[in-house]
């Protein structure tokens, strides 16, 4: 036995549709079974015929299961590669391939066995599911799949094998059990056939990027050790070619590329600094800060916006050893807005004053504030601050 139980493929969007779709087929089979097999009437009714071919056969047929086991196959496989292929492709896209292989799988099905059995309806979502597999086997053709395998009680244990091979498996069987059976094994293994050939062709008109091999060693890597920072500086840069809006993979590129020779190349400071905005949104302050702090060399090659920033989710994240270390370095840049240095200088003297008890460094920076910009919205907030930190300087007279 051979049982796929694992896409090492991590979706790059949230995969709402395939969720939905999942949801909606096991709704329509607890409705329309008795909990173990559809109810007759049902089939009859909404099962695609020869004798009805239509539209709203089509659709009808594509929800509906036979058995708890076919629902809960089709579901399952639906979930492995489903998630992968929504991910890349978007919801939109996805449910467009999604019916449009449903409908290829039902065109193959009908013109080759549908006049011969007019009357003996075809049910289930396997054309639509195989065209997803088409569109994995399309941009995933090196992606890992772990199977399960048992040899009756000899042996047991899980491989992971690429896309393609699990494509070629599958359809391969399809094919041939195809032309053994034509049809009298109840298995629409045409519909499979066509839903596969239209979910690849639709994916291909999509455009989408496609994984090379080492992107796929990379991903199936990932999946084993969920830590980005097991991954190589190549491995990290290939990633984010194919997930461009994936911010932990692009904050840990730059991140090794920092501490490995050379630095970060080119391609890696633009992306970086073109999604530092929402870099500074949605990470992790820390390791933004230390990218920042090491590419802002000389001082002025990094916005004093974005320092400003930064320095701010420091305050609030209690780091404020290296928030100074910001504000330092916005003070250096001879380039910064004004605004930006006189915030950059109270701050840096409130937390010298409150965070760290050091009233004499305080005690300087309110002064020179004063004397450089007089007329700062920080001026009255400076005097009073520094006729406290004054108290705190002078010794208490005994007497």
């Amino acid at each position: 036995m051979l049982l796929p139980i694992r896409s090492k493929n991590p979706p790059e969007s949230i995969p709402f549709a395939t969720i939905i779709l999942i949801t909606i087929n096991i709704v329509i089979y607890a409705c329309t079974s008795n909990g173990w097999e559809i109810r007759p009437q049902v089939l009859d009714d909404w099962g695609l015929k020869g004798s009805s071919f239509d539209f709203l056969h089509m659709n009808s047929s594509m929800f509906l299961h036979g058995s708890i086991m076919h629902i809960l196959g089709n579901m399952w496989f639906l979930y492995l590669f489903g998630f992968a292929v929504e991910g890349r492709l978007k919801s939109f896209k996805f449910v467009l391939l999604y019916f449009g292989a449903g409908y290829a799988g039902d065109l193959l099905h009908q013109a080759i066995l549908g006049s011969a059995h007019p009357n003996v309806p075809s049910i289930g979502a396997s054309g639509a599911i195989m065209g997803v597999l088409g569109a994995a086997l399309w941009m995933f053709p090196h992606g890992k799949v772990t199977f399960f395998y048992w040899w009756r009680l000899v042996s047991a244990g899980t491989f992971d094998w690429p896309m393609w091979g699990v494509a070629l498996m599958y359809l391969g069987l399809d094919l041939l059990e195809a032309m053994i059976f034509a049809g009298a094994d109840g298995v629409g293994h045409l519909a499979h056939l066509g839903g596969a050939a239209g979910g690849f062709l639709i994916c291909i008109l999509c455009r989408p990027k496609r994984d090379d091999e080492v992107v796929s060693e990379a991903k199936a890597t990932l999946a084993e050790t969920k830590d980005l920072s097991t991954l190589s500086r190549m491995e990290l840069a290939n990633l984010h070619k194919t997930n461009p809006s994936d911010l932990a993979v692009l904050l840990n590129w730059m991140y090794k590329s920092l501490r490995e020779p050379g630095g970060p190349k080119p391609e890696c400071r633009e992306a970086f600094l073109t999604s530092l905005p929402r870099l500074l949104q949605e990470q992790e302050i820390g390791p933004v800060a230390t990218c920042l702090a090491s590419l802002n060399m000389p001082c002025g090659t990094i916005s004093a916006r974005y320092l400003m920033d930064c320095a701010g989710r420091l305050e609030k994240a209690n780091d404020n050893l290296s928030a100074v270390r910001m504000y330092e370095a916005i003070l250096k840049d001879p380039n910064a807005p004004q605004a930006d240095q006189e915030s950059a200088m109270f701050r840096g003297a409130l937390l010298s004053e409150a965070a760290f008890q050091r009233f004499d460094s305080a005690q300087v920076a309110y002064k020179e504030l004063l004397r450089r910009w007089p007329m700062s919205p920080f001026a009255d907030q400076a005097r009073t601050r520094l006729a406290y930190v004054e108290t705190r300087l002078t010794p208490t007279n005994p007497n």
